[in-house]
């Protein structure tokens, strides 16, 4: 992945040994494509799930209320 530092715009470089993009410039360190810090909890991962499963109940009782028309 290749970015602009958010410090100071400078093209950012991959480093493969941290695992994070490093500005050549201002030595700042990114792990934002990474993913690192981003885990998501259990709970966290149960209420997106179940805000899906409401959705697609409610997208299927607005299908079945078309047929019905």
């Amino acid at each position: 992945m290749r970015c602009g530092c958010p410090e100071c715009g400078s093209f950012m470089i991959h480093a493969e040994s941290d695992h994070a993009c490093v500005c050549p410039d201002c030595l700042y360190r990114c792990y934002a494509c990474q993913g690192t810090g981003t885990a998501l909890s259990r709970e966290a991962v149960l209420a997106m799930k179940g805000a899906a499963e409401i959705k697609t109940t409610e997208q299927r009782m607005r299908d079945a209320q078309k047929t019905e028309e």
